[in-house]
């Protein structure tokens, strides 16, 4: 029986190498985008499930409200940690991560700067599935100025030696002991540390009285990841139903003074990567991008499956007479029907086969489009194998359910006598299948115009200020900030730097935040307004519009004591209108019960500028208050505006003039702009893949378009021959030809029209800064679906319009 089939497939397909061709071209292209996507798909859902206790950690965030603006952040207050293990049963440990931003590392003649670097308790590694290579993990952070490397930063400083007890240079050469080599973290963890300080330091550096506290004021600072291992069968929900005793006993006193609502967010682990839209997190993955590959694995596959169908169906009059034969000698509609299901699914067993093949080329280069280390084995991948050989078995179903219930159904007395009274279903159903793939494709293209228009948009916008040639470097070393001016006049001597400014936030990625208090007609009423602090030549080099007033200016001494700057969104949210200047403004908030009172300073608005995005394009421009100061503590972020045509040179000056000034630390920058796209690297690399995906569905519709536009052209020889000697013109038989694949496309996009606009609009509606979906892009589609459906059936119907219709007569 077996032998008897394969012949039969050998046979069949050996006959027809032009379509088989096809089939397994469309469907070995469909299933290795599946199984890429599916790839980085089971990659973005695994995030931190490989920590063992993954179902038991919950990740405390905060929702507070202040005079009407509700922040939703990832972080929360220092004490949360320790008073929760208390206040809780259901709590088993706590841990709490706080970033130290870029330091710099120096162990012999070894001097880098490193990122990613975090004071941690020591419950880390008991919390976590963090393994380490070397040291206690019960001891490894217990002491003051220790400190965790991961596997990488080990090497790179110790070059296989044993670390453990060595000192490792810190910032202003603060000495670190190495306690600990920890593996690499996966790539499939929302964390992103290379080292970890004990959390013991912080506390000796501050003291344990102020680092302890349990003051109310500690409640209301929320610059931690705090996280807690539950204890087994404990509920989460049990923390949220308790929280508000506990926030009557913390938090509720200084936060009705405040003025400020609060509510916890907990987030378990597993959703933080795909499922936290929260600020102050770490960069994250986002559901909808999964729905959307999915969708377009979806997508391709069903043209690749749609194209299988198109061909059987259409090629039904070159196997009816084997169907009827094999009927006249015995055969069972249902033998009929599993011959052709077993061609199917051999035809796509085998498009697997090349689709496995096709997968192992291109998955290095699928992987720098992904930023992933993506792999495919039988050792480490062996689910997403056996889903994609039981799916190639599912689409050769699938794809051959309807030929073989067709084909099966024929009845030999009319085919043998040369009638077939199904063509006409036969043909309505492939206009069906045509048009649903290039619904699919219209559909794909659109989103493709879509997506990179709004990237093009958010990298391209008009930010309120200059991106462009802007070195940043962080200034660590407080001696060096007591010397800036200096430096700065140095560096100034060099023609190719246009401006050097500091500043206590990058601008771009948000700044600082705390209570202030505006003149509003009824007095003095409190905001959470966000501020930044500047130094007199910051408006100037990042190019800033002063709309109304002035600018910071040296000659008066004031400036640093009682001015400050607003942006338009600070104007509107206070009711300044056009009266925005004078306006008394309060930075910071006394507060009852404080042992100092809190600091303020309190002064008046001398000008209001263009509003600026300080925050990324995801975040709309929000009230700002630019405050300017001398105090060397706030010159944290170095500015140098510079020649674009000299770069190298420049960048060797500002080094060589930095050592001189900072000879403790090396020389560190980037440039803003290129920081700054890397807030937008989702998008682009969605735009990517949207536009390859989409290559890959047109190509395979169009396949299938040519394969179908040429059984047409060859059922219709004698047609077109007829006609031709009839003295019909070689244009009229290629619109012949031509015109129903037209109206087919036309119809296509017709359809598509509403669902992209659709789809399209709801991804839109994530980016408050968005592109309007206008009717160019459907038209732009539609021309595009177009060209390609003609260019790929004017060849074929044009070299049929040309035969020699004497031989297609003969012939006939």
């Amino acid at each position: 029986m077996f032998k008897n089939f394969f012949i039969t497939l050998f046979r069949n397909f050996s006959r027809n190498k032009f379509y088989t061709t096809i089939n397994i071209v469309g469907l070995s292209l469909g299933l290795m985008c599946t199984i890429l996507i599916l790839l980085f798909v089971q990659d973005e859902l695994s995030y931190d499930k490989y920590n063992v206790n993954h179902e038991r950690i919950i990740r405390l965030g905060s929702d507070f409200t202040l005079s009407g603006k509700r922040d939703r952040v990832a972080t929360s207050p220092l004490p949360f940690g320790p008073t929760f293990a208390e206040e809780f049963p259901e709590v088993e440990q706590f841990v709490r991560f706080q970033g130290s931003g870029r330091q710099q590392f120096k162990y012999d003649d070894k001097e880098f700067y490193e990122e990613r670097i975090a004071f941690v308790d020591s419950s880390v590694f008991t919390i976590f599935s963090f393994p380490l290579l070397k040291g206690d993990p019960d001891k490894a952070l217990t002491q003051p100025y220790s400190i965790v490397l991961n596997e990488t930063l080990a090497d790179k400083y110790f070059n296989g030696e044993d670390p453990i007890g060595k000192l490792l240079l810190v910032g202003e050469n603060v000495a670190y002991t190495v306690s600990g080599v920890m593996k690499d973290l996966p790539s499939n963890s929302h964390f992103k540390y290379n080292a970890f300080y004990s959390m013991k330091t912080l506390e000796s550096i501050r003291g344990a009285e102020q680092f302890n506290s349990q003051q109310p004021i500690s409640f209301w600072s929320f610059n931690n990841y705090t996280f807690l291992l539950l204890k087994e069968n404990s509920e989460s929900d049990a923390i949220l139903e308790k929280f508000p005793a506990y926030y009557e006993k913390y938090m509720k006193e200084l936060g009705d003074q405040l003025g400020v609502k609060y509510k916890l967010i907990i987030q378990h682990l597993g959703d933080i990567h795909l499922r936290s839209q929260l600020q102050w997190d770490a960069p994250t993955g986002n559901i909808k991008y999964i729905y959307i590959l999915t969708a377009i694995a979806i997508f391709i596959l069903s043209i690749a499956s749609i194209n299988y169908m198109n061909m059987a169906t259409a090629r039904s009059t070159k196997r009816a007479k084997e169907v009827s034969i094999r009927k006249v000698v015995g055969a069972q509609r249902e033998n009929i029907i599993r011959q052709f299901m077993l061609e199917s699914v051999s035809l796509t067993v085998f498009a697997l086969i090349v689709a496995l093949i096709c997968v192992e080329l291109v998955l290095p280069l699928f992987n720098q489009l992904v930023n992933k280390d993506l792999i495919l084995s039988v050792v480490d991948t062996p689910e997403v194998i056996l889903f994609n050989v039981i799916l190639a078995v599912l689409v050769g179903l699938f794809s051959g359910s309807y030929p073989a219930l067709y084909l099966s159904s024929f009845q030999p007395v009319f085919i043998l006598k040369g009638r077939n009274g199904k063509s006409g279903a036969n043909g309505f159903l492939r206009k069906i299948l045509v048009i649903s793939q290039f619904t699919i494709s219209a559909i794909m293209i659109s989103g493709t115009i879509i997506v990179a228009s709004q990237f093009l948009y958010m990298n391209n916008m008009d930010l309120g200020f200059n991106k462009k040639d802007v070195l940043v470097a962080s200034i660590r070393d407080t001696v060096f900030r007591t010397r800036m001016d200096a430096f700065k006049m140095e560096l100034k001597k060099n023609p190719n730097i246009k401006g050097v400014t500091t500043s206590s936030s990058l601008i771009g990625f948000g700044g600082s935040k705390t209570v202030h208090l505006f003149e509003s007609d009824e007095g003095m009423a409190q905001y959470a307004l966000n501020f930044n602090v500047v130094d007199f030549d910051y408006i100037d080099v990042m190019e800033m519009d002063v709309l109304k007033g002035r600018k910071f200016n040296r000659e008066i001494p004031s400036d640093t004591a009682n001015s400050f700057i607003v942006n338009q969104a600070a104007a509107v949210k206070f009711n300044w209108g056009d009266n925005s200047l004078g306006k008394k403004l309060q930075l910071g908030l006394k507060i009852e019960g404080v042992e100092d009172g809190g600091e303020v300073q309190l002064g008046e608005v001398i000008g209001v500028i263009r509003d600026f995005n300080y925050q990324p394009l995801k975040n709309l421009i929000e009230p700002m208050n630019l405050v300017v100061s001398e105090n060397p503590d706030y010159r944290r972020n170095l500015h140098v505006k510079i020649n674009s045509k000299n770069r190298k040179e420049t960048i060797t000056y500002i080094e060589k003039v930095w050592n001189q000034f900072c000879p403790n630390m090396s020389f560190g920058y980037f440039f803003l702009d290129d920081r700054m796209k890397e807030n937008y690297e989702p998008e682009e690399r969605l735009t990517w893949i949207f536009s390859i995906f989409s290559l890959i569905s047109i190509l395979i519709a169009s396949m299938g378009l040519f394969g179908l536009s040429s059984f047409m052209a060859e059922q219709r020889n004698k047609e077109l021959g007829i006609r031709k000697v009839l003295g019909a013109p070689v244009v009229k038989l290629v619109y012949l030809l031509t015109g129903e694949f037209i109206r087919l496309i036309l119809f296509a996009n017709l359809i598509a029209v509403p669902i992209s606009y659709w789809a399209l609009s709801a991804w839109l509606n994530d980016f408050p800064y968005r592109i309007s979906i206008g009717i160019w892009v459907f038209v732009a589609t539609l021309i595009i679906s177009l060209v390609i459906g003609l260019f790929t059936v004017a060849w074929q119907s044009f070299r049929a319009a040309n035969a020699d219709p004497i031989k297609a007569i003969k012939y006939e």
